[in-house]
């Protein structure tokens, strides 16, 4: 079948999003051609209606300075924002997502993104959308999710299949679920096919999306068990790494010469840049006394803030810019991992390392340890504050007393979920 794979989001500065999209499409093509691909860039990318007159000049307009803070600008702002809607218009993802797909539709000979858009729809049979971490309903709306939609309705109003998989169904961290978003996903996706990455998201469908029935496959991320599966040995050895690094241009951290503990960040934390650094800078110190070589880690441009830890701290600093199997590596190889991210914590399980978890924008942390069978599922504060910075240290020297063993049933969880992550291509037929 030819197929458009919707959401490559290897084009982020997020190891996540680049790691399961390499995945999964390496899944679909083994059986499918893939005839193009929509990234996310793409998806983000303003979707504008220029004049004949103005098509230049309002596209830039619109990508350089059409931003919240040159809104905000006084005068300028109205100035040129002003001249935007005499140029053009420019038409934001909204809850009507039958006359989104039919506005994509209309403006493919007027609007760049409209065509490109278009033009892989009718080349394929059907579309694969990575559904990854974008099924959250807070409010405001994801405009990413609202754009997917459109293009998935689009996708089924020109006879093409569509397949939702690698996905998650989640409330929005303070548990609420905007009824508008949940209502346009299940008019987005009527007759499409549905699969889930963790067993909170089925349950959650079940609640918000009762007329679709999910299937369950682990995240695409858990493919690539076979690469670090040797990880799980009991001696600690940096050759593990070296191949990972080999003519990369990037340098393999001196800090990982010896067993090392990994810390990074949080999707939640990322949106507080001066407490997170403030609460990572107060836990970082504190795990020195672990007596393990402590590694920083940026999986994602959310996780900067770390860079700051590190200056204050004298720790070693890994940054989101490493190639993504060497940073898949450092995960795999850490004697331990604390962090709050999903993807970073399924490469650490790939070589058996354990983890203690942060909060999320979802409940993707929690959910992450009932998939790796964890006795006592348990996530602290995205920011941790003092007295949950002791707790984590005590779960940490827990986590790392478990010795080999430990790794060893982790990486036995991580085998079962490379299975159900294999079989998730069963789904698209």
């Amino acid at each position: 079948m030819k197929l458009l794979f919707v959401a490559d989001n290897s084009t982020e500065q997020n190891w996540g999003c680049r790691a399961t999209s390499f995945a999964l499409r390496r899944m679909v093509a083994e059986r499918h051609e893939i005839t193009g691909t929509i990234t996310r860039a793409l998806l983000k990318s303003p979707l504008t209606e220029p004049r004949a007159h103005a098509k230049r000049a309002h596209a830039l307009l619109v990508r350089r300075l059409r931003r919240p803070k040159v809104r905000r600008t006084p005068v300028v702002g109205d100035l040129v924002f002003g001249a935007i809607e005499a140029l053009g218009a420019v038409h934001e993802p909204s809850h009507d997502i039958e006359g989104d797909a039919a506005l994509l539709w209309d403006l493919r000979d007027r609007s760049p993104k409209a065509r490109a858009i278009v033009e892989r729809i009718e080349a394929c049979d059907g579309i694969v959308v990575n559904g990854e971490g974008e099924m959250i309903f807070p409010n405001p709306p994801r405009p990413t999710l609202l754009q997917t939609l459109a293009i998935c309705a689009l996708a089924r109003r020109r006879g093409k299949r569509v397949f939702y998989i690698n996905g998650m169904v989640s409330r929005a961290p303070d548990g609420t679920a905007l009824a508008e978003t949940v209502a346009a996903t299940v008019r987005a996706l009527d007759g499409a096919v549905l699969s889930v990455r963790d067993y909170l998201s089925r349950e959650t469908a079940a609640e918000l999306l009762p007329a679709f029935t999910p299937a369950f496959h682990a995240d695409a991320l858990f493919s690539w068990y076979p690469h670090f599966a040797d990880s799980a040995a009991a001696r600690y050895d940096p050759a593990a790494l070296i191949p990972f690094f080999d003519r990369t241009g990037a340098a393999r951290p001196p800090v990982t010469d010896r067993p090392y503990v990994a810390i990074s960040g949080s999707s939640l934390a990322a949106k507080n840049q001066r407490g997170a650094a403030d609460g990572y800078t107060h836990l970082a110190e504190r795990l020195k006394a672990l007596g393990l070589p402590l590694l920083l880690v940026a999986t994602c441009r959310g996780d900067d803030f770390l860079e700051v830890v590190a200056k204050r701290t004298g720790l070693p600093f890994l940054p989101v810019s490493t190639p993504i199997f060497a940073g898949a590596a450092v995960m795999a190889n850490a004697r331990l991992l604390v962090s709050g991210r999903w993807h970073p914590s399924i490469m650490a399980a790939l070589g058996g390392a354990p983890c203690v978890f942060l909060g999320s924008n979802s409940h993707k942390t929690f959910s992450l340890q009932q998939l790796l069978d964890y006795p006592a599922p348990r996530e602290f504060p995205a920011i941790p504050g003092a007295g949950d910075v002791e707790a984590i240290a005590a779960a940490a020297r827990d986590a790392l007393a478990g010795g080999i063993d430990r790794r060893r049933t982790i990486a036995a969880a991580a085998a079962r979920m490379n299975e159900s992550a294999r079989a998730m291509i069963d789904c698209v037929a």
